[in-house]
């Protein structure tokens, strides 16, 4: 039985593995992309094939129900932002679209993988209630001022974590409630600072920093005073996380500040400028969460709908 199934993997594996190669090659004659581009393609199917593999699932038989259990597990990893996603569905989409083509997919995902679509697979954000949750937890920890200002700086700011681990004192110009980090393409933006964050980040800076003897000049720094890695920010948002019921990344508080800004209703490209996207339609995946809070809102306090509960 065993053997069997090991059989089968390296079935599947050698025919998805196949289907992905007669792609890439398509690609680069019939299509005439560069050699980059290919590999970018490849990377984002790397993952879906790998997936395939893995639950033993032969191309043909890849049902919309298990597409859409691959793209809800794809959208919720670790550091992909609403542009990651898209661009993943934009290579699955064209490779599923070749393999109709050719006869070796028969279903239609068409619907599943199209733009408006992409909002259902974003990571989960938290609620405001959760996010002051985390924030007592940071509180209540092994290092409060650290962790907090840490926070302060996905949430409050809406900060990549890449962002956050980067910036440095000189970025941070408290007396005047702003932020200028570095983001994608080396672009520096305007990021204002609340009174709240304003507060926290100068208690960590002039007073738990020190004891760390830096050496940088990072915000941001580990118990022993160098710049903190990925896996350190990681580490503390799962410690500061664990008593709720998602799967919460760096990435999710990020998520989670550009909701909260749309539900208070922020100009879109306030936003914009906010996270510092180049492209707008990039800002409107996070409209889609808004809607549902409306929905969410509606039910809960509309007069009809409540009476509709009560009866």
């Amino acid at each position: 039985m065993r053997e069997g199934r090991i059989y089968l993997y390296f079935r599947y594996m050698s025919l998805n593995s196949n289907r992905m190669d007669a792609y890439l090659a398509f690609l680069g004659v019939e299509r005439n992309l560069s050699p980059k581009t290919i590999q970018s393609y490849q990377e984002d199917l790397r993952h879906f094939v790998g997936w395939l593999d893995e639950n033993g699932i032969d191309l043909k038989e890849l049902t919309p129900e298990k597409l859409d259990e691959f793209l809800t597990i794809t959208a919720g990893q670790e550091e992909y932002s609403p542009t990651s996603v898209a661009r993943h569905f934009s290579s699955l989409r064209g490779f599923l679209k070749y393999m109709q083509n050719i006869g070796e997919y028969d279903f239609s995902t068409e619907s599943m993988l199209a733009g408006p679509k992409l909002g259902h697979y974003l990571p989960q954000y938290l609620t405001r209630e959760e996010v002051d949750s985390v924030f007592e937890s940071a509180a209540n920890g092994k290092n409060p001022l650290r962790d907090t200002a840490l926070f302060e700086l996905m949430y409050s700011a809406g900060l990549r974590v890449s962002e956050v681990l980067g910036i440095k004192l000189s970025q941070v110009d408290l007396d005047n409630e702003w932020l200028t980090p570095i983001g994608k393409g080396n672009k520096q933006r305007l990021v204002p600072l609340g009174s709240k964050a304003k507060e926290n980040l100068r208690a960590w800076i002039e007073e738990g920093r020190p004891l760390t003897h830096p050496t940088t000049d990072n915000v941001i720094l580990n118990s022993k005073g160098k710049p903190m890695s990925r896996m350190g920010a990681w580490k503390i948002v799962q410690q500061h996380t664990a008593h709720l019921a998602k799967d919460v990344s760096p990435h999710t508080f990020r998520h989670s500040f550009a909701t909260h800004c749309l539900e208070a209703g922020m100009d879109l490209r306030v936003l914009q400028e906010l996270l510092g996207h180049a492209d707008i339609s990039t800002t409107q995946i996070y409209t889609h969460i808004d809607k549902e809070f409306i929905k969410q809102e509606h039910r809960q306090y509309h007069p009809r709908e409540g009476a509709g509960k009560e009866r």
